[in-house]
């Protein structure tokens, strides 16, 4: 009967959406390691990778295979670093080649092969976001946000006061006694909870 037929046809785009892939294009850094070695980079964008693989850069093509990681003609620059930090690129670049197991969950991206496995955290996207110079003074200063804490001082101009910044800024870890010029991006923040700050920099 007709009815019988339409069944399967009124399902098969629902089975088609569940079949998509989840996207795995962005920029990612992979999640705090227990070496004081700068972290991997990897950026997926149409079916091109590249990043930074421990001492060098690293270019080529991917595609993905039912949650594997398929990387063609992988390229690098040549630096030489220590032996250590060639020792640790090697064994990603070794990963990247033997069709690891990909997943995301959130902003998390993660490689896996056998007992190795690699997290990075999506970072975000700047093409939105402002461009701003600031001075961070040498000191922090006790401040009350969500809870008590060490505050950056922070200023647009040398003539300015300082302002308290209730928040960090990522990827800069200062060193106390020393003040900086910054050239920073400003993100605004959708809905930030009370006492945090609109803005990420």
């Amino acid at each position: 009967m007709p009815t019988k037929s339409l069944i399967p046809l009124c399902l098969l785009p629902l089975l088609i959406a569940c079949q998509q892939p989840v996207s795995v294009q962005g920029e990612y850094t992979q999640l705090t390691t227990a070496t004081a070695q700068k972290p991997l980079r990897l950026k997926l964008e149409d079916g091109r990778l590249s990043g930074f693989t421990g001492c060098n850069n690293a270019m080529g093509n991917y595609s993905l295979d039912r949650g594997e990681l398929v990387v063609s003609q992988l390229a690098s620059t040549m630096m030489a670093c220590s032996p250590e930090i060639m020792q640790r690129e090697q064994q990603f670049s070794r990963l990247l080649q033997q069709r690891p197991r990909i997943s995301v969950d959130g902003k998390i991206l993660t490689l896996s092969k056998d007992d190795t496995v690699y997290q990075f955290s999506l970072q975000p996207d700047l093409s939105n976001a402002s461009t701003r110079l600031i001075y961070v003074a040498p000191e922090r200063k006790a401040c009350t946000g969500v809870g008590k804490m060490q505050c950056l001082q922070v200023r647009d101009s040398a003539s300015d006061d300082w302002q308290l910044h209730y928040d960090e800024i990522e990827g800069f870890t200062p060193e106390p006694g020393i003040e900086y010029r910054l050239r920073i991006k400003e993100l605004p923040v959708v809905n930030p909870p009370a006492d945090a700050p609109a803005k990420r920099w």
